[in-house]
């Protein structure tokens, strides 16, 4: 039997029009993989109940296809990390298309993509895509719609129609000029993309469900999108305000929907807590279980809003462990990143965890966050220790990641610890964390750094992008690559200038085009304010 064939929509697709319009929609990932993306598969399913769409999945393993690329008018790429490009080049190079969008011609699709990525910072990427969709995607078909209707158009002049639509970034009509110093002279013309943002937020969920995926016939759902709490770190806070979920009806018909076909319900979200009516979906859910056996998961619990109800359900459907987010092990460091949290209430989301029934709680952490010395390390070590021993029947695992400035960010302006720095971090909290007992799980110090060059790019990296790709996209690749751009540019900046300086305030950013719901003025006046706020706790 065929992943195909086991595959269950849990939506009708559209009867298509003998002349609609073939289109790929690829994740740049296995099949496997991309079958468990859920922004991925809510696009899919749009395209799909087109009538005037004719998609068909695209991934990075697949052989066998119904639409030859010849003849396929529109190819979109799910961009949702930044290392993503490499198996988006690789596809591309199989089947023979250009990178770069200035060399396709007219009998070339037309190539986008959407995503995470795309909205924060388009432009490291900007030379490879014909149009960019900034924001949420459920507009989408308003490029269907236009495609269909202006068949006869030349390439560029189908650009030009799709630049009208809301949240649809079109980088060919932009001209970036660099001053001496590498710094952006201008950006012309001086228009903006404005993000495209679904306010009234229908409840997503997996429109198709399988075996043959990450996460086995699990039916994801969108609980909320964004998160009120705004760390001045956190893009998944910035891009996707204002803070936004569906009703509770919506949401139980989603969940009703995953026990019928899947057998396992994911709850989504940067913060599926949030939702003002959750304790009521936790009180459904845990009725449900008593009638009837199913997985229940959660993305990410925060600390100060966990209660037993919510991990009694998690136990109820079979989980033995749960996540919450700490960020830093210091009071002063939390506070400056305005993550709201107290030690009172960390210690009493882990008494919770343990108190009812969960046996491992893993705590998301970052290290090298702005203003970080080696005593907010020491501290987070400290509590790590005392929450150990104080609840011995729960493991503890500490994950970190080191601090990456994202675009649209109050910290988008901060730069990154230097490497040796960052290592040595790691290397003491492995050292002492292991002593107690306790697991620490960090992620590669140096793929960090190469995404923090990605995060604040421009277009000048485009070519290194390429290079760094042919190198094999190996960790020890990156500096190759860099050497032979930089010998051939003179003007590309070096990695440093891109990753680790702090950006002065009146700089043009790369992704300055783009209009999020709250302006760069105001996330430097927040910046500011959580200056202000650590030097008067400071003394300073």
């Amino acid at each position: 039997m065929t992943k195909q064939k086991q595959e269950t929509y849990l939506y009708k697709p559209s009867e298509k029009l003998s002349d609609s319009i073939k289109i790929w929609m690829s994740f740049p990932a296995s099949y496997n993989i991309g079958m468990s993306a859920l922004g991925y598969l809510s696009m899919c399913k749009i395209f799909d109940t087109n009538p005037k769409a004719n998609m068909e999945r695209y991934f990075f393993d697949t052989e066998k296809t119904s639409h030859n690329v010849k003849d396929v008018e529109l190819f979109g790429f799910s961009f949702s990390f930044e290392f993503d490009f490499i198996n988006i080049f690789k596809m591309l190079e199989k089947l023979k298309i250009p990178l770069y969008a200035k060399d396709r011609d007219e009998t070339h699709p037309l190539l986008f993509a959407g995503g995470p990525v795309m909205t924060a910072n388009p432009e490291p990427f900007a030379e490879f895509f014909d149009f960019i969709i900034v924001g949420d995607g459920e507009n989408s078909n308003d490029i269907i719609d236009l495609i269909y209707e202006n068949r006869t158009l030349t390439k560029a002049q189908k650009l030009e129609q799709l630049s009208n639509i809301k949240g649809i970034y079109v980088p060919s009509k932009y001209q970036i000029e660099y001053n001496d110093d590498f710094s952006i002279k201008s950006i012309t013309p001086d228009e903006k993309v404005i993000k495209n943002t679904i306010e009234n937020l229908d409840c997503v969920y997996s429109p198709i469900v399988t075996p043959n995926t990450m996460f086995s016939s699990n039916c994801l759902v969108e609980i909320a999108r964004g998160c009120p709490q705004k760390c001045a770190f956190c893009w998944a806070s910035y891009g996707n305000l204002p803070f936004r979920y569906p009703s509770y009806e919506q949401i139980i018909d989603a969940i009703e929907q995953g026990i019928k076909n899947a057998g396992k319900i994911g709850l989504l979200g940067a913060l599926v807590s949030a939702h003002p009516e959750f304790d009521k979906i936790t009180d459904y859910i845990n009725d449900r279980l008593d009638e009837e056996n199913f997985d229940v998961s959660i993305s990410s619990l925060r600390a100060d809003r966990l209660n037993p109800k919510i991990v009694q359900m998690l136990v109820k459907a079979g989980q033995k462990s749960s996540t919450i987010a700490i960020e830093a092990g210091s009071q002063r460091l939390r506070d400056f990143i305005n993550k709201k949290l107290t030690r009172e209430q960390i210690f009493e989301s882990v008494k919770i965890a343990s108190e009812n029934g969960l046996t491992g709680l893993k705590m998301y952490t970052m290290i090298g966050l702005p203003t970080e010395t080696m005593e907010d390390i020491k501290e987070l070590v400290t509590l790590a220790k005392e929450l150990q021993q104080k609840y011995r029947k729960i493991s503890i695992t500490i994950s970190s990641t080191s601090f990456v400035p994202k675009a649209h960010t109050p910290f988008q302006w901060y730069g990154r610890e230097n490497i040796k720095s960052l290592e040595e971090k790691n290397d003491y909290l492995k050292k002492h964390l292991h002593m107690s007992g306790i697991k620490y799980r960090p992620t590669s110090i140096k793929w960090d750094h190469i995404q923090g060059l990605i995060s604040r790019g421009d277009r000048r990296i485009s070519k290194l992008l390429i290079e760094f790709c042919r190198n094999s996209a190996s960790l020890g690749s990156i500096n190759r690559a860099y050497k032979e751009c930089s010998e051939i540019d003179r003007n590309l900046p070096p990695f440093e200038w891109y990753a680790n300086r702090d950006i002065l305030f009146d700089e043009i950013l790369p992704w300055d085009m783009i209009e999020y719901e709250i302006p760069k003025a105001s996330l430097l006046k927040e910046l500011n304010r959580l200056q202000d706020a650590l030097h008067t706790s400071s003394g300073i």
